[in-house]
């Protein structure tokens, strides 16, 4: 009689991360479909057959004073996660993002012999490329979402391949697609404008408060134009909703069915993530903003190696989408880059190409279906 099929441990701690690590589940799943999976998610991660050990929802933040605030959460969910990829009954740990958990993670499980693959690991082009020998020392293979991270992480001893961005594999279905405004109860006969604040509670606190106040001077200023929020996920409608109390806005919460909106929208503001890309792969042109706490940007900025936050201005190799950064994330700034993007069609058109240019910079054969094959190579034993 053959050993029952080990367990694959799956690691990821926010939305995209989330979306990303489904994927490769799905194709997991089609290659060895008796193996049980395991992790730390939420919803997406559960719909895919992964039993949850985790929500990742009380572990995920950014920041240094952000972390703190959560740290008894953090030490809990990581002392059970290194307990858990320790059994015999883990073939494999299969990390997505989330650097600082999952290295330490990580470590943990190479200790104890578990093969690891890393898939969108920490983007150490920008910032402590001293890790690239440490992320070598513990995995058995990385995939990387960006086809320059693939030569400055080889020279570093990194098994790593890129494959194509795991976006384009989500956003297939969508990239020419009607947009369908009315769907998302939308008037017909509006100039859809996206306001996307962030996939996490503190940067939603951060964002959005700004992101309204701005919507309100382009209100007054542009009788035509309907807001649009899609919810990275829905527990954050009753912030947003909060936020909006007593207000007229002509503005539209959305759950559901982001790519199809995003695709309708006219222009957009987002927080600096994947949503920015998300947006510029779909052809939208957007502003590109971010806050964080004082002391988190100083020493972001002091390690950085870029001079860009934008994923898409980074992956173009120049700022063609404007940057609100710290300080100059206000209400009257955004609103002045909105303006003007609703005012010039030329210039709204020029950057909307320029943003779907980068679909072929970021094209490659299939990254769910490279984990899978580095996963096969590393530990298929475990699976039959």
């Amino acid at each position: 009689m053959s050993p029952a099929p080990k367990t694959l441990f799956i690691i990821c701690g926010e939305p995209s991360g989330e979306t990303y690590a489904a994927s490769v589940a799905r194709a997991f799943r089609r290659r060895f479909p008796l193996a049980p999976m395991e992790g730390i998610g939420s919803s997406g991660l559960a719909s895919e057959g992964v039993r949850l050990l985790l929500d990742y929802g009380s572990i995920s933040v950014v920041g240094i004073l952000e972390v703190a605030r959560h740290l008894p959460a953090v030490v809990s969910a990581l002392r059970d996660a290194k307990r858990r990829v320790g059994r015999p009954d883990v073939g494999a740990l299969l990390l997505v993002d989330f650097p600082d958990f999952n290295f330490r993670v990580g470590r943990e499980a190479h200790r104890r012999n578990v093969p690891v693959i890393y898939y969108i690991p920490p983007q150490l082009w920008a910032w402590r490329r001293g890790r690239a020998r440490e992320l070598a020392a513990f995995t058995k293979g990385v995939v990387v979402p960006f086809p320059f991270e693939e030569t400055i992480l080889r020279e570093q001893g990194v098994n790593v391949r890129f494959a194509g961005h795991p976006l384009l594999e989500e956003l297939a279905p969508y990239l020419d697609a009607a947009p369908d405004p009315a769907r998302f109860g939308i008037p017909a006969g509006k100039r859809v404008v996206g306001l996307l604040p962030g996939s996490r509670t503190g940067e939603i606190r951060a964002h959005f408060p700004v992101l309204a106040d701005a919507a309100r001077r382009i209100a007054g200023e542009f009788p035509d134009v309907h807001f649009a929020v899609p919810l990275a996920s829905p527990r954050f409608r009753g912030a947003i909703e909060q936020e909006l109390r007593g207000e007229e806005l002509p503005l539209t919460v959305v759950e559901d069915g982001r790519y199809l909106l995003f695709r309708g929208m006219a222009a957009a503001v987002a927080a600096s993530g994947t949503a920015t890309l998300e947006l510029a792969l779909l052809g939208v042109p957007h502003v590109i903003v971010y806050r964080t706490s004082e002391v988190t940007y100083r020493i972001g900025k002091r390690l950085a190696k870029v001079s860009s936050i934008g994923l898409p201005n980074i992956v173009a190799g120049e700022p063609f989408l404007p940057e609100l950064i710290q300080g100059e994330f206000r209400p009257e700034r955004v609103a002045a880059e909105l303006r003007a993007l609703l005012l010039e069609p030329a210039r709204r058109e020029s950057l909307a190409a320029r943003c779907r240019s980068l679909r072929e910079k970021l094209s490659g054969s299939g990254p769910s279906e490279a984990v899978v094959d580095l996963l096969a190579n590393a530990a298929g034993e475990s699976w039959g």
